[in-house]
């Protein structure tokens, strides 16, 4: 069960890392000129639709207990992974 808190608090950490990334790419995005405003809005709202999807799949892998646990892992670790990989990029994209 520790080892369990420990990766919840964790993910938790991450997650709340995600958004302070996302909220700096948004006030970035209020910014920039008009030609490139349409694809930094873009890229902010497909960031918001993967966190909303991690924050779904981490809403229930805190409510799973034994086996399904193990199973939404996964899923949610995939899940976090790729998100991860969109904010880098984006963050990337946008210096």
């Amino acid at each position: 069960m520790e080892k369990r808190n420990a990766y919840m608090e964790k993910l938790d950490e991450n997650f709340k890392q995600f958004n302070m990334k996302l909220d700096k790419i948004k006030a970035k995005a209020s910014e920039v000129q008009d030609e490139v405003k349409t694809e930094y809005h873009s890229q902010v709202k497909d960031l918001e639709t993967k966190r909303d999807n991690f924050a779904i799949k981490f809403g229930q892998l805190k409510e799973s207990t034994g086996q399904a646990w193990d199973d939404l892992k996964v899923g949610t670790e995939r899940t976090w992974s790729e998100l991860e990989h969109t904010i880098d990029k984006a963050i990337t994209r946008f210096k």
